[in-house]
């Protein structure tokens, strides 16, 4: 679905007020006993000057209600960090018997939870497993766990969720590979998660329990997340074993809304430079026993360079039932998306126009139907089932623009010269069909049954997760018109067709024992086994069956010294922790495909038979701490190493920038340190400030290759695309009553071009980018907001890649992802109860 786009502007734009629509009014909760009050949603961004107000955990309007009921690890590093605990009234605090749950009956089904503890009013715990529901306090957690709300993502006026990860958490960054806001590489500790084939994925990502990690070559794709529907998202460090496959830096867990934790009717519409449009609602309620939640999104947005626009139209539903022991809810996400991106493009042509591109059209479409069964039963007061079973299909189809890599001299757009002086056509554009059906099942058991009269947690489960996948590629004869857009002169030609098979199993088992109410430790053990078959349609060739398995551990412990020798300090809630950890990430059947220097493929890619590669396995040491003064200065510091064995990276060929083949390089290492500091001053100024540190390296010596030709690798050289430094500044005040300002602003250090594993070109430069936003409450229903995005309007790149331009005969260069100018946009945001 698309809807016309607004014309150009610099700033603001005005907003269709029909899109207002009447007031609604979500079902109220029935119970035999007094309930408390349902908190309307979105009470973080309105106020009601009539009654006095309590501080909400970081200040955003004046509340008239109590928090919301669903509070998911409120106060972790991001927000806030693991182990902290904000502000609440003596009505929001709730007490925890041992483990998070809580064992007293509810008074409303819909006031307290008592299944699912992530549902519970102002319950601070950490998921320690996908699928949650119980998860743990977070003095427990031996990491630095970055947590976040709703409220946080949106009071940042963040886009998408990759947009709020870069601009919010520690260590986090963004290569704006395909310059569009729906496929950034994210890059976190130097792992990737990315929408792009070729990424060396190195981070798992869960919606609701489900691994949504692509079985084909377990990219990301961020389009498909439901972003109205986030009730909160988790940032897992580490090589945590217990969140399976891909999971070498760490974990994404995103929680969605119901009808239960986000009851009433909430709509938002904004727009502004380059045409953008994004509409925005949701409902939720419930009645008795049974709960409903509904939200969509759709963003338009013609992009600020030459064939770039974008479509995004997302549907989420959750329908519930839930009583004192039992907890079911069946959720449907929907998505139809089309994206355009133009990618890196040589720094000379840049230097002519900003907007410049080097090729087009790079298409993707993604189409995704995705339900979800999740659910739990408490069999004791101790003991609670948990499990899910999930059907998901996604369809992508892309269109990728290339050059000809067998052009020496270039002549025209219809016509250029191969090394012998014959001419031939200029470029080329592939066709690619990838169908997906990923099902599996998960389950497990939670015990929270004392051991000698100590708090004990002992979680056991396991799962089977199948992946079957079409694909196909063809591609054909392009030529280019004035403005570097191809248009194809030959008919298709399919070059692959290929069946992919991924059966993924797993079961494990943690403990998180209490020695004392001061010392905790826990111990984990998962054994993975994957199995990855590929099926040539065409032939035999691409025919292959590999099968992965490792038993993977972790351990680690968490103690505050002070409550140990009953010291009275300024320094509340110190927590100091160590882990060791260890994942696993079998090659996917993109890369076992892939794998031949000698036969090198195209990205989306043309396949042939290749040697298997090895399996990854990372090594993760942590040592850190938490706490806080008071309200207005928490901290967090965390150090860190990953090591890496068998790391598979995408290598390009000598004289090919968009061919190339996938090796393993040896080992490999990630360390470095985060710092994190926020606040809450005077009930009037929300503020944070954070630094991360990451050193990544090789740590063998290999010989690689990048579109320039060969290159040795030695022990220390530093892996490219991934800056050292970054730090992260922000800060909303109350200026006047009901009117807010805030801003934030992200530096990151120079980095080393994609290719340039020798570290002997220039670096891309660092870069500073300063965005603003302000919002105003009319009245308790209705605010107004605005943001100014890189308002200084500078030109940096996050991203660069060595290459030859085929325009100027095949010169070297660097290609580099140009960030966006400044852009301004604005919204109107209503809601009732």
């Amino acid at each position: 679905m698309r809807i016309p786009i607004f014309p150009l502007r610099p700033l603001l734009t005005a907003l269709p007020l029909y899109l207002i629509v009447a007031p609604l009014h979500a079902a109220e909760s029935t119970s035999t006993a007094p309930p408390k009050k349902p908190v309307p949603l979105f009470n973080r961004w309105f106020s009601n000057s009539d009654q006095p107000a309590n501080p909400p955990v970081e200040k955003t309007a004046p509340s008239t209600a109590p928090a919301k009921t669903a509070t998911v690890a409120e106060n972790a590093t991001t927000a806030n960090n693991a182990g902290q605990t904000e502000n609440t009234t003596p009505a929001q605090t709730e007490s925890l018997a041992p483990g998070p749950n809580i064992n007293e009956k509810p008074r409303s089904v819909a006031a307290t939870h008592p299944v699912d503890a992530f549902e519970l009013p102002e319950v601070e715990v950490v998921g320690n497993t996908p699928l949650g529901t119980t998860g743990l306090d977070q003095k427990k957690i031996s990491g630095n766990v970055q947590t976040a709300e709703d409220e946080e993502i949106h009071r940042h006026e963040a886009f998408d969720l990759p947009d709020f990860m870069n601009r919010r958490l520690e260590n986090v960054n963004i290569n704006d590979v395909q310059n569009n806001p729906y496929q950034p590489n994210l890059t976190y500790r130097g792992f990737e998660a990315s929408p792009l084939l070729g990424t060396p994925i190195g981070i798992s990502a869960y919606q609701d329990g489900v691994r949504i990690n692509e079985a084909f070559g377990d990219t990301v794709n961020w389009d498909l997340i439901p972003q109205m529907a986030i009730a909160s998202m988790e940032m897992m460090p580490g090589s945590n074993p217990l969140f399976g496959l891909n999971t070498l830096g760490g974990a994404l867990s995103i929680r969605t809304k119901s009808g239960f934790s986000h009851p009433g009717f909430h709509a938002q519409a904004y727009g502004g430079s380059y045409g953008r449009q994004a509409y925005q609602a949701e409902i939720g309620g419930s009645h008795g026993n049974f709960d409903w939640y509904f939200s969509g999104n759709i963003f338009d947005d013609s992009g600020w360079r030459p064939y770039s626009p974008t479509g995004v139209n997302q549907v989420f539903s959750k329908v519930g039932w839930e009583d004192e022991r039992t907890d079911l809810d069946l959720s449907f996400t929907f998505a139809d998306n089309n994206m355009q991106g133009v990618g890196p493009t040589p720094q000379n042509m840049l230097q002519q126009s900003w907007t410049s591109i080097y090729t087009a059209p790079d298409t993707t479409q993604n189409t995704m139907y995705f339900a979800n069964l999740k659910g739990s039963h408490k069999i004791t007061d101790e003991l609670q089932l948990t499990g899910n079973v999930y059907d998901r299909n996604m369809t992508s189809n892309t269109v990728n623009s290339n050059t000809n890599q067998n052009c020496a001299t270039w002549v025209s757009g219809t016509q250029c010269l191969d090394a012998d002086g014959n001419p031939i056509i200029p470029g080329s554009l592939a066709n690619t069909n990838t169908k997906t059906n990923g099902v599996g099942v998960n389950l497990q058991l939670t015990s929270n049954y004392k051991i000698a009269d100590r708090e004990n947690q002992l979680v056991v489960g396991g799962g089977y997760n199948y992946g079957y996948t079409n694909f196909s590629l063809a591609s054909q004869d392009a030529v280019f018109t004035s403005t570097l857009y191809e248009n194809a002169v030959s008919p298709l030609n399919t070059s692959v067709m290929i069946k992919g098979k991924n059966a993924y199993s797993n079961v494990f088992a943690t403990d998180t024992f209490s020695i004392f109410d001061w010392l905790h430790a826990n111990a984990a053990m998962n054994w993975m086994q994957a199995q990855v078959q590929t099926n040539d349609q065409l032939g035999t060739a691409l025919n292959g069956n590999n099968v992965y398995a490792r038993v993977n551990p972790s351990a680690g412990i968490t103690l505050n010294p002070f409550d140990a020798l009953s010291l009275d300090t300024p320094l509340k809630e110190f927590t100091a922790y160590f882990n060791y950890n260890e994942g696993f990430r079998a090659p996917t059947a993109v890369e076992l495909s892939c794998a031949d220097p000698n036969a090198p493929c195209s990205l989306p890619n043309a396949f042939v038979s290749d040697p298997p590669l090895q399996a990854v396995v990372s090594h993760t040491l942590e040592v850190g701490a938490r706490g806080k003064f008071d309200e207005a200065l928490k901290w967090n510091f965390a150090l860190y190493q990953t090591r890496n064995t068998n790391d598979i990276l995408y290598l390009n060929s000598p004289g090919g920038t968009t061919v190339g083949y996938f090796q393993n390089v040896g080992a490999t290492q990630r360390q470095g340190a985060e710092m994190g500091l926020s606040g809450l001053v005077l009930d009037t100024l929300n503020w944070y400030l954070s630094y991360g540190f990451v050193d990544a390296t090789y740590q063998t010596t290999a010989v690689l290759s990048n579109a320039l030709g060969s290159e040795t690798v030695t022990p220390g050289n530093r892996i490219p695309s991934i800056p050292q430094n970054t730090v992260k500044f922000g800060a909303e005040y109350e200026i006047l009553h009901n009117w807010f300002f805030g801003g934030d602003l992200q530096y990151v250090s120079s980095q080393y071009a994609r290719g340039d594993d020798q570290n002997i070109y220039p670096q891309i430069p660092s870069y500073t980018v300063v965005n603003l936003n302000t919002r105003y409450l009319i009245t308790k229903n209705i605010e107004l907001f605005a943001m100014g995005r890189n308002i200084f309007d500078q030109h940096y790149a996050s991203f660069g890649q060595l290459g030859q331009n085929v325009y100027l005969n095949n010169q070297s260069t660097t290609f580099m992802g140009p960030g966006a100018p400044a852009t301004g946009y604005g919204g109107i945001r209503v809601h009732w109860n």
